[in-house]
């Protein structure tokens, strides 16, 4: 029973010292507005002209890249291990690799991997 008073005692402890922190910022804290602290800059530089948005299919590219390549890290191990595993390795890397191209495909379907 003392642990969990104890326990009990050392959250409300944090609880009560994160609201005064948040109470004492919200009221010390200045509110001016500075339009140079919301200035948009990069790298600490002014912006010299108007900020370009990237093509969101960058971005969907990449998160692709990225997952499919760790999914075929997962297959090293497996490779490394194959023997100990057995017939039950074998079906459960199946099922991964299945899934991986479901995967593919819902995205090739999808466009996501259509540059243009």
């Amino acid at each position: 029973m003392t642990n969990w008073l104890i326990a009990f005692v050392a959250l409300l402890l944090l609880f009560l010292i994160f609201a005064g922190m948040v109470i004492a910022a919200r009221y010390l804290a200045p509110h001016e507005y500075d339009k140079e602290k919301y200035d948009l800059y990069e790298c600490g530089a002014p912006m010299v002209n108007e900020f370009r948005y990237f093509n969101v299919r960058f971005y969907i590219i990449a998160i692709m890249f990225t997952l499919f390549d760790i999914e075929a890290i997962f297959m090293y191990p497996w490779a490394v291990y194959f023997k100990e595993l057995g017939i039950l390795g074998v079906i459960e890397m199946g099922l991964f690799i299945i899934m991986v191209f479901v995967g593919w495909i819902y995205a090739y379907k999808k466009g996501a991997l259509v540059w243009e």
